[in-house]
């Protein structure tokens, strides 16, 4: 084999790893890496700006949940910097993806050419990268950019999964070297994920055996361990109650009689009453953010609930609240773990069924109370109707359908009123939580689960912000719906209201009328080659999702919803009384 450039060895190795997908933008600092990808059988998307790029190939690792990730390429400057906060989103979401950005020639650097981020030394660019990915390198010599690749490579999928970023400057792209066999990708990357220690599964075992209400609560950890089965298993044999997050709904069946709900700020009363009332908790993959803690006022840790942490990351074992048990492991390893430990002790399903039906109890009232929160007829709509009707349509039409929910007031009422029929639940509501996220994730989720519709509930805001991805669908040819909730308003941020006694800036108005405005989403939607439809009552919303999911190609459904919707919270806290700058008072939220 004659020697290899290093955008050439670096196509051939994620080929040889069985790559699937890139997406990019062209741009004059990335020629050789796209032309090198471009000769592999990866298939290349083209994006229309870098963001969605990096928000396409965390959808797709989102759905996936395994290796190998995709990859994103871009050109140096500020094509480089659009991926930066999409970078972020997908860091604290931990998802894996490789990011290969190019740069100006490097000897050129330090002079300050064109889009060198030079003034505080040569091309320092990836200092912007380095918070928030795992790993950020330059390289500087052709003859270790393939090395330094596979370093980084290796970081994105072991351990915690996370975004990595290599730059590589035009030359080396370009630049022959001595490289003239592909190393073999399993031997550089694969490595085992961590088993929990003896002592540990021990102690976690006694503490779940001698409990009168055990709960057990899970997030993204146990879609990244792939854990589901294992999840679903240990709860039916030892009768153990499951809640999760909203970035964890879906990783337990939700007809299931041990499926609790979803426990946080905005979720099922009944979960709530559950994990207030736990004598102990077991966590799997769970960060305890404010979200899923409200304000960390729902667990009563340690006073009358004795934590077991499980977590891939130590830094996040006891990063909240004191554990009883800390046990670092994958949470499949932990998971086929305590199972024969228990079952060493003697536990059984029926331990707790006394506890089961004591939360089945809480479901029931709470169910009545909602009821007639499903029930409005609209127009315009509400939230709960919607979501209703149209898990009802993603039941009917084809269950395995990929469903994304982006950020804004769908959260208050995703986690409670859109029932789960399969694992492809995906959510940015876990940390960072980057307005207009599932527009372009949508694809690659699409990509990731073919032969299966793909839909996302995106605000009017997000949709403005990624809307332009819908062109990339169209391109594409793939058949995917975006819901887009049309209030005019920023309405989840009208809750300054408890504040401030008004809201400001929340509401998109005509300036000169103040007339409630909105571009025509159906016209956009067209304009771009994707199919338009309407929305604004109850009964309409099952027939219209339907048909959206049949549709062959992109659908863009303009939905009327209703500004004075209501901020649904299972559990209302309290801010600290110093919350405010200014003595404001700190209200329920």
């Amino acid at each position: 084999m004659p020697a290899l450039t290093p955008s050439v060895a670096i196509a051939k190795f994620l080929e040889a790893a069985g790559t699937e997908f890139f997406f990019g933008v062209v741009g004059h600092g990335n020629w050789a890496l796209l032309d090198a990808l471009a000769g592999t059988r990866i298939r290349g998307v083209r994006a229309r700006c870098e963001d969605h790029a990096v928000h396409m190939a965390d959808g797709y690792w989102r759905t996936t949940r395994r290796p190998p990730p995709a990859v994103v390429v871009a050109s140096g400057g500020p094509g480089a910097t659009n991926l930066i906060p999409a970078l972020a989103e997908a860091y604290y979401s931990s998802v894996a993806l490789v990011a290969l950005v190019g740069a100006g020639p490097s000897q050129w650097f330090d002079r300050g050419g064109i889009q060198e981020a030079y003034r505080s030394g040569p091309e320092e660019w990836v200092a912007l990268a380095r918070p928030v990915t795992k790993r950020a390198v330059l390289v500087n010599r052709p003859d270790t950019a393939l090395e330094m690749f596979l370093r980084a490579y290796k970081e994105a999928i072991t351990g915690r999964p996370g975004p990595v970023l290599v730059q590589v400057p035009f030359d080396i792209q370009a630049t022959p070297t001595e490289i003239r066999a592909i190393p073999e990708p399993r031997a550089w990357t694969h490595v085992h994920p961590p088993a929990p220690a003896p002592e540990a599964v021990a102690e976690a075992a006694a503490l779940l055996a001698g409990a009168r209400r055990p709960l057990v609560v899970v997030s993204t950890g146990i879609a990244s361990a792939r854990a589901w089965a294992e999840l679903r298993a240990l709860a039916e044999e030892f009768g153990l109650p499951v809640c999760t997050t909203f970035a964890g709904k879906g990783a337990f069946p939700e007809d299931h009689p041990c499926y609790v709900g979803v426990a946080g700020r905005f979720g099922d009363e009944h979960s709530v009453a559950a994990a207030r009332e736990c004598d102990v908790l077991l966590s799997l993959g769970n960060r305890f953010t404010d979200m899923t803690t409200a304000g960390w006022t729902i667990y009563d840790i340690p006073k009358t609930t004795r934590l077991i942490q499980v977590d891939i990351d130590p830094a996040e074992i006891a990063r909240v609240y004191p554990v009883e048990v800390g046990m670092l492991a994958d949470a499949r390893q932990a998971l086929l773990a305590l199972g024969p430990a228990l079952r060493a002790r003697g536990c059984r399903g029926e331990d707790h069924a006394a506890w089961l039906e004591r939360i089945a109890g809480w479901r029931r009232a709470w169910e009545a109370k909602v009821a007639p929160l499903r029930e409005k007829a609209g127009p315009p709509l509400d939230y709960a109707p919607l979501l209703d009707e149209a898990a009802r349509a993603v039941r009917d039409v084809d269950p395995e359908t990929s469903v994304l929910f982006d950020t804004g007031q769908i959260l208050c009422y995703g986690p409670s009123f859109f029932r789960a029929a399969s694992r492809h639940i995906q959510t940015n509501n876990g940390h960072f939580i980057r307005m207009g996220w599932s527009v372009p994730a949508l694809i690659g989720a699409r990509l990731a689960n073919p032969g299966h519709p793909a839909l996302a509930f995106t605000g009017d805001g997000s949709f403005m912000m990624t809307g332009t991805a819908v062109a990339t669908a169209v391109e594409q040819g793939l058949p995917v719906v975006w819901m887009v909730m049309n209030n005019r308003s920023m309405v989840f941020e009208r809750r300054m209201d408890r504040f401030y006694g008004k809201h400001v800036f929340c509401d998109y108005t005509l300036e000169r009328t103040g007339e409630p405005w909105n571009p025509d989403f159906v016209a956009m939607a067209e304009s771009m080659g994707a199919r338009g439809m309407r929305l604004a009552k109850r009964s309409e919303v099952h027939a219209v999702v339907s048909e959206a999911l049949r549709h062959p190609g992109p659908v863009v459904v303009d939905v009327d919803m209703d500004p004075a919707s209501p901020v649904y919270n299972p559990v209302a806290f309290r801010y600290a009384d110093d919350f405010g700058s200014r003595g404001l008072a700190a209200p329920a939220f």
